[in-house]
């Protein structure tokens, strides 16, 4: 039976302004799953977000972790962490590795800790060699890259990130990929908004399609992807890897059999159908 770690109950939260952004949301997490959330522009992802990590209070509804009701937006902000869409808006150090330690060293954690998380986040997100450098001076990608690892370094359970492959190069995002694949592998739970198919249709275990900050549809990614309807609502285009395998299928060059998720499966199902 899997595990659920995060679950969001009837949440709801409008802005002084009267704008209701998030309105009666409910889903359940599983714990090492990667959930995407899709939706066009202003449809309720990032406040949605903030609201589960503690950064806004909801004007309804609850947030259970590990089956508890966790009322305290500190609390919450103790067993997840979010990684913003603009990376300026989360840096606040003159250093990288001052960055990526602020989280660690605001708990207190002796200096050897700090320093073996410091180290270890800025491996994994392949930032070393800046570790001096001011972060308000890297390119963007780079930012994006100093502003997850600072999340790493906090250890959290639960890793929320807002478009975090907005920024980052084609070779980024495949290393992007092996960090996500990574993390859940060690029982992270990662929950992931974009606007990107491809990337959402490679990686993801569920995924929330949100609109006018409501739950508008959910499943896996080959069956929310499948509903043109949904997608046009949203405003989001199908993975180029499913309209591919539906020509190939619908011309009987390869048989009908599970959607291949990157340009490796689609190469090894051509192969496999070419010998047979």
């Amino acid at each position: 039976m899997p595990e659920i770690v995060l679950q969001a109950e009837h949440l709801d939260y409008t802005y002084p302004n009267g704008r209701a952004a998030v309105i009666d949301v409910c889903f359940s997490v599983e714990r090492g799953r990667k959930i995407f959330f899709h939706g066009a522009n202003g449809a309720g992802k990032t406040t949605l977000f903030q609201c589960l990590a503690g950064l806004l209070k909801p004007k309804g509804g609850s947030v259970r972790i590990d089956g508890q009701v966790v009322k305290k937006e500190s609390e919450r902000m103790r067993r997840m962490s979010l990684v913003f869409q603009n990376a300026d808006d989360q840096i606040v150090s003159g250093s990288v590795f001052d960055e990526i330690a602020f989280g660690p060293l605001n708990e207190r954690l002796p200096h050897e800790e700090i320093v073996r998380r410091v180290e270890r986040a800025m491996q994994i997100m392949n930032v070393t060699h800046l570790r001096d450098k001011p972060p308000h001076f890297l390119s963007y990608g780079e930012k994006k890259r100093v502003c997850i690892a600072s999340i790493l370094s906090m250890n959290r359970e639960i890793i929320i990130l807002d478009e975090p492959t907005a920024g980052l190069d084609a070779k980024q995002r495949e290393e992007l990929v092996g960090i996500l694949n990574d993390l859940t592998d060690q029982g992270k739970t990662l929950l992931i908004a974009t606007h990107d198919t491809d990337f959402s249709f490679r990686l993801a275990d569920h995924v929330i399609v949100l609109d006018g900050g409501a739950l508008l549809c959910e499943g896996t990614a080959e069956d929310v992807f499948s509903r043109t309807d949904v997608l046009d609502r949203a405003g989001l285009v199908p993975p180029v890897m499913m309209s591919v395998y539906k020509m190939l299928r619908d011309h009987s060059l390869i048989p009908a059999t599970t959607i291949p998720k990157c340009v490796d499966d689609l190469s090894k199902l051509l192969e496999d159908n070419h010998e047979q």
